[in-house]
This record gives C-alpha cells, sequence and structure tokens, in this order.
C-alpha cells in the first residue's frame, strides 16, 4: 500500500486546498467525439478530473456484446472479446491524447454487476485492465490516464495495483451498491480491504432509503478520513458519495473529509448525463463546496 493522505494527477492535488474535495466530471459519450467535446466543456467550466467512462462508448461496443438477459450474470468472457475490447479501449485513449496534456484523466470500465454496462466476468474485467496497462507501458507516460478504476469486487485490485504503480498510474479502488447502504462494518470492511490492497484512492458510492443512511455514511466518510491511528483513518483519500437526490448532500460537504466529488456539465444542446444518481452541475458544487468548507 502507498499510503498518503493526499495524491497529485498532472497539476492537481487530491484532495484541494484546505482539504476541499477535487470535481471531477465523467465523460459519458456516447461516442469518443461526444466525449472529447464533453471534455473540453468540462475544463472551460474549471473540472479538475476527468472520468472516462469507456464501458458508455459506442467505439467500445465489445464490451456489451453479449446476449445475457438484463440482470443476469455475465457468461465467461471470451479472451478474444477482451483483446479486441482492449483495443477499443486504447484507441479511445489515443483520442483523448490532447485531453491529457491539460487534465488528468481517469480511466474506468464500469462493470454491470455495479451499475455500468460492461458485461464481463470477473477474469474478463481483469485481464481487460491488465491488457490496457500491458499497452501503456509502451506509451509515453505524460499520454497515460494519471489513474484507473478497479472495482474491488472483481478480486483483482492488488495485482492490478502492482500493474498500475509499474507505470506511474494511481488507483481508485471502488464500491458500488445502487440498492441499499450497507451497515458500517461492512463499508469500513471494503475501505479497508481497499487500502491493503494498494489502492491510492478509496470511492464508495451507495443508494440511501432514508436520511439515517447519508448519516452514516458521512461518518463511515469522516473517521476514514482521519489521520492513521485516528479513529478508523486509511491513511489514503476517500471518496465517499450517497446517491439520489436523498444522497446530494454528500457530494458537497467538505467537512467530512471527502476527497474526489463527481459533478456534470452541460453538452452544447444543454443537456446534461450523469454518469450515477445525484450529480449536480459543476457550477453549483463549487457554490456549495467554497460555502461548506471548514
Amino acid at each position: 500500500m502507498r499510503a498518503s493522505s493526499s495524491l497529485t494527477w498532472g497539476g492537481c492535488t487530491i484532495p484541494g486546498d484546505g482539504g476541499v474535495p477535487a470535481v471531477a466530471v465523467s465523460l459519458t459519450g456516447p461516442t469518443a467525439a461526444h466525449a472529447r467535446a464533453q471534455a473540453r466543456h468540462a475544463i472551460d467550466a474549471g473540472a479538475d478530473v476527468l472520468e472516462l467512462r469507456v464501458d458508455l462508448l459506442e467505439e467500445v461496443d465489445a464490451l456489451v456484446a453479449f446476449t445475457e438477459a438484463p440482470g443476469e450474470e455475465p457468461s465467461t468472457t471470451d479472451s478474444m472479446v477482451v483483446t479486441t475490447a482492449a483495443a477499443q479501449v486504447l484507441e479511445c485513449l489515443r483520442r483523448m491524447a490532447d485531453v491529457v496534456d491539460v487534465t488528468p484523466l481517469l480511466l474506468t470500465c464500469r462493470t454491470a454487476a455495479e451499475g455500468g454496462r460492461a458485461r464481463l466476468d470477473d477474469s474478463g474485467y481483469s485481464a481487460l485492465l491488465r491488457s490496457v496497462l500491458d499497452e501503456l507501458a509502451g506509451w509515453e507516460p505524460g499520454r497515460r490516464p494519471s489513474a484507473v478504476d478497479v472495482e474491488v469486487q472483481r478480486g483483482c485490485l492488488l495485482q492490478v495495483s502492482e500493474q498500475a504503480h509499474g507505470l506511474g498510474i494511481d488507483v481508485v479502488a471502488s464500491f458500488h451498491d445502487f440498492k441499499t447502504t450497507p451497515a458500517d462494518d461492512v463499508l469500513e470492511d471494503v475501505l479497508s480491504r481497499m487500502a491493503s490492497e494498494g489502492a491510492d484512492l478509496a470511492k464508495i458510492a451507495v443508494w440511501p432509503t432514508g436520511a439515517d443512511d447519508v448519516a452514516r455514511l458521512l461518518g463511515v466518510c469522516a473517521r476514514a478520513a482521519a489521520a492513521p491511528g485516528e479513529g478508523t483513518g486509511l491513511g489514503l483519500p476517500v471518496a465517499a458519495m450517497s446517491m439520489g437526490a436523498l444522497g446530494a448532500v454528500s457530494r458537497v460537504a467538505p467537512v467530512f473529509g471527502s476527497a474526489l466529488t463527481f459533478a456534470v456539465v452541460p453538452d452544447e444542446q444543454g443537456e446534461t448525463q450523469a454518469s450515477a444518481p445525484g450529480q449536480l452541475p459543476i457550477q453549483d458544487v463549487r457554490r456549495c463546496l467554497e460555502l461548506l468548507r471548514a
């Protein structure tokens, strides 16, 4: 584990001055060209980090080329699918090269199991990330993404973390629950596992069924973000979000220690596409963070 209370991606420190969360905007496509346009709008709006959601891009169609009914577990992923998907992901990254020069990029392939479109089983998910990292080893360091998202439930965090760190790429370990907010001890165990398996930033996003769930998540975040030895301090940045309208406050409450939050930016038509329920416009997020900073 590379314990640190903050990260530096490009010229961006996470969290920012005074512990204020850095603001990320997800690039959701649906095409790579749309993602590039979204990136320009996000940069103009002051985004600190851009998240490229390759599972949502039409060009990476190998990730969704399965016939299972919605809700079914994906069948064993064919190696050819992984090879094709990896090549498609890399091509999308090449198209974002000029964006990487300006703003840190977080590479994310979200599986169907955690709210995304990538229909990969655990072994296929691991193989995809490791194949992409294998190819990135041949790229100039400045052309690589600053970080890669790794879903802790897929069982490959330790291996992918070691490989990514060898390339100077940080790892955002993630956990999503779109049905409920697990008990505090469950969330704390997830965060501890992320830290022990090499994460540089631990991210959890859960669904609240009442205000108490939001309060509990903020408490978990505050304890995890505390200095090591205080409470359950992990010694690395934490991003904790309660989804939906009920949990919106968790995205703009810097006092609880979240290092990174996610916002949306309108496109040319004035429309927004959130990558998760409850994301707010970046201008509103910035205003709230400034008003509520400790």
